[in-house]
């Protein structure tokens, strides 16, 4: 890492500009825009109009700043370089008279004119969110991104969701055996709206990972049939086991259990006597009357966690043995995969019916440029870095890999050309 000059900064290739919120990191780029203008420091020394420097930032008030910093930037380059001609005396500010002292004078006038004629080419700035520039090259090059011509904003995304979470509930729970939608109101949801609560992170992640998502779409749908039929069998058994438990209840446990911890065969460091009465007493209710019981209580009466904790005499009763064959059979896996079958069935549904209506979210914008720059040898991201030789990223820190990996393809590490370039800027605490 190196100090900032922005004088000098390279304007091929791709960098990063990284500096504490409020310390210049916005100044910078406006510095570079103006030398893009003037084709400082590059190849192509007649330089780039703002149509042709792509400026991007995460939200629509950030771009409204940036596009008058630097049109204001743009006008006191204008004022800086008038005054140098006209002989006046320098500009104040280091960076303007420096600049102008590394252009040859004979082409103050030219660079002049550009920079008049960049302040009125402003309102054609391509200055975007990425949200913006994503649906704007979906546009622009529908036929090279296979993307259709005409499509709308989807304004009510979250209930065209809740529509398609109850038509997957409505489709797929219901003609479900009693048994398995017993199981499924107990461990999945009991409601489409609930669902759809608990199925939004695992959609969180498939818009966070490209990878993680293209691996999980590819894969075989879990078979709820088959994870619903082995939960059902589990519980039926488990059932089974708690009775026997139960069943083995003697009533004068509870005074071996009192006299073996009074005597310290039973060690529980930090669980108190009253503690420990507590304990037994739900223990009691659970063996004698089926109440329900906290599995961290339960699990204290396990034969083996007994005799860890130093009584050796539990394993002679049958009942905490029976305790530990009932604590010993563990569930097979049931909500996950019934979580994600809702999620990859309610989204397929969602995405299908955006596809019938031409409609889009802020996160199809992302992910449809990702594939289509994908999906060719490289024809698309040519077209859009002719188009745009040079990218300035404001806020980069709030960039997602789908954002990252476009501009990646875009503008590669290993262009050849030198006239292209990635500017990044991210703020660090």
């Amino acid at each position: 890492m190196s100090t900032l000059d922005p004088l000098r900064l390279p304007l091929k290739g791709r960098q990063l500009i990284e500096a504490s919120a409020g310390t210049g990191k916005t100044w910078t780029l406006a510095a570079l825009y103006v030398r893009l203008v003037l084709g400082h420091g590059r190849s192509d020394t007649q330089g780039l109009m703002p149509s042709q420097i792509l400026v991007m930032t995460f939200t629509d008030a950030a771009v409204a700043e940036l596009r008058e910093r630097i049109r204001a930037r743009l006008q006191a380059a204008v004022r800086g370089f008038d005054d140098a001609i006209q002989g006046k005396p320098p500009t104040d500010e280091a960076f303007l008279w420096q600049l102008c002292q590394d252009i040859d004078p004979t082409l103050w006038p030219e660079c002049l004119r550009r920079l008049r004629q960049a302040v009125q080419a402003m309102d054609e700035a391509a200055i975007y969110t990425i949200h913006g520039w994503s649906r704007r090259m979906l546009a622009q090059h529908a036929l090279q991104s296979r993307e259709p011509f005409a499509s709308n904003h989807l304004d009510t995304p979250d209930e065209c969701l809740r529509e398609r979470a109850r038509d997957h509930w409505r489709r797929w729970f219901y003609p479900l055996p009693l048994a398995h939608q017993a199981i499924v109101l107990e461990q999945l949801a009991r409601t489409p709206e609930a669902l759809l609560e608990h199925i939004q992170p695992i959609w969180q992640r498939l818009d966070r990972s490209p990878e993680w998502a293209q691996k999980t779409l590819n894969e075989p749908w879990p078979d709820t049939n088959a994870v619903l039929g082995a939960y059902d069998t589990w519980h039926t058994q488990q059932l089974a086991l708690q009775n026997q438990a139960q069943a083995a209840w003697q009533p004068a446990l509870l005074g071996r259990l009192r006299a073996a911890r009074e005597a310290k065969q039973i060690r529980l460091p930090g669980v108190g006597q009253d503690t420990f009465q507590k304990y037994l007493t739900q223990l009691q209710a659970w063996a004698e009357h089926g109440h329900t019981i906290d599995p961290k209580v339960i699990a204290r009466f396990s034969a083996k966690a007994l005799q860890d904790k130093g009584w050796a005499e539990a394993a002679q009763h049958l009942f905490f043995v029976r305790v530990g064959e009932w604590l010993a059979h563990p569930a097979p896996a049931c909500q996950q995969p019934l979580l994600m079958h809702a999620a990859l069935s309610v989204r397929r549904d969602y995405q299908a019916w955006k596809a019938q209506q031409s409609v889009f979210d802020f996160n199809d914008l992302l992910q449809r440029l990702h594939q289509a720059l994908r999906q060719d040898t490289g024809e698309l991201a040519a077209t859009i870095r002719d188009q745009y030789p040079v990218a300035l990223v404001d806020e980069f820190q709030d960039t997602d890999v789908w954002q990252y990996e476009s501009l990646d393809r875009v503008y590669p590490k290993d262009a050849a050309q030198d006239h292209h370039a990635l500017k990044i800027g991210r703020a660090h605490v």
